[in-house]
């Protein structure tokens, strides 16, 4: 395949319509989507990791796994809980008041196995009494087995494939009303990417929602092989971002939510290469990013240089000051020599050569032409005296 066609995990009952949108891909880039196989034992993420697929989408709440990248958050996925009708509410009261009789096993099924529901269920029998742990996952609906179905996908009213004939939608409140708190406030403070969230009365034509349900949302995620072709997930995310408008009139209950405007930080896997240089177009290059702080290196330089040329001028200057008073001492040698014993002056020229020579060799003194004329000075004189 070529690099720009990328291999796509499906997911059911997520409602991402590929074909919908490989009309829109085709149009505006040239990126492609491929369908994998799927297999009932291989989880999404999975997928990615045995390089069965380049992409595919998740959950937030779902941990690191090596390999993966985020691409984009997608949508807000929210958790529906159907329970059989002719499970009563009182069942779970009864259960709650009889703590040390046994309770009988739930059968609940986990749509696409989400970590989010799974996360939920292993909670709330931690900390809840509503089935005190006493459940059987399963990942296939068995009429008149199955107590209760968790589906965790953005709320569609007009698509409700998940639901089952003989369920009725209930709120986290309603599976164990002391700890309501806890299902509406708790949860989120032990898994930060799970909110509180709400469903409106009758959004659904469903029994159940005939009043409001309280429940938890997570943030569903598009992500792809870490080593997945970085110039496909980049050509993917600008087309996502830039034609949002047609990708929501084709599923707004999805694609309403697409933005470039999210941390990073919050997603449980680092961004895909392909999608972070996408989202960072914009942003500066070192040298526009660290101009001012550049600039201010640069003119502090320029000032410590010109410091450190003032600094070389005045002892050059203080060096040259000092060999003059050496000039002036030859030369009262000289004038005295009509009246004194040139023995003593010839002594007091050798006194003050070693003196110049040993503030030459302190670097007191340059080593220049002043000092050249300095030692020719003081040998014409000592010529002379002689």
């Amino acid at each position: 395949l070529g690099d720009t066609t990328l291999t796509i995990y499906p997911i059911a009952h997520q409602q991402v319509d590929t074909t919908a949108i490989d009309d829109i891909l085709a149009s505006e880039s040239a990126v492609k989507f491929v369908e994998a196989e799927t297999d009932p034992g291989l989880s999404p993420l999975d997928a990615l990791r045995t390089g069965t697929a380049d992409i595919t989408i998740t959950e937030n709440s779902h941990p690191f796994v090596s390999g993966v990248r985020a691409v984009l958050p997608l949508y807000r996925s929210v958790m529906h809980i159907l329970i059989r009708e002719d499970m009563a509410e009182a069942d779970f009261e009864e259960a709650e008041a009889s703590m040390g009789a046994e309770q009988p096993t739930i059968d609940i099924m986990v749509v696409n196995q989400s970590h989010a529901a799974r996360t939920f269920l292993s909670l709330s029998a931690q900390r809840s009494k509503w089935f005190r742990g006493n459940y059987r996952l399963t990942n296939e609906f068995l009429p008149g087995e199955t107590d209760i179905i968790i589906y965790v996908g953005p709320i569609n009213p007009g698509n409700t494939q998940w639901y089952r004939e003989g369920y009725q939608l209930v709120s986290l409140g309603d599976l164990d009303t002391s700890r309501a708190e806890f299902f509406s406030e708790g949860i989120s403070y032990l898994v930060p990417q799970l909110d509180p969230a709400r469903i409106p009365a009758l959004t659904y034509n469903l029994p159940g929602n005939e009043h409001g349900l309280e429940t938890l949302a997570v943030d569903t995620l598009l992500v792809a092989r870490a080593d997945a072709p970085e110039r496909a997930v980049y050509e993917l995310t600008r087309t996502l971002i830039e034609q949002k408008a047609r990708f929501a009139a084709t599923a707004p209950n999805l694609f309403s939510w697409l933005s470039e405007d999210f941390d990073p930080l919050e997603l449980n896997f680092p961004l895909h290469k392909g999608a972070r240089a996408y989202l960072e177009r914009d942003e500066p290059g070192f040298l526009e990013r660290y101009a001012e702080s550049l600039n201010f290196i640069v003119y502090l330089a320029f000032l410590i240089l010109t410091g450190l040329v003032a600094l070389a001028r005045w002892q050059a200057r203080r060096k040259k000051n000092r060999v003059d008073t050496f000039y002036a001492r030859v030369l009262a040698i000289r004038e005295r020599s009509t009246s004194e014993s040139r023995e003593e002056l010839l002594q007091e020229l050798g006194a003050l050569e070693k003196e110049a020579f040993g503030l030459l060799i302190d670097e007191r003194l340059a080593a220049d032409e002043s000092f050249r004329i300095f030692t020719e000075l003081l040998g014409q004189v000592r010529n002379e005296l002689r």
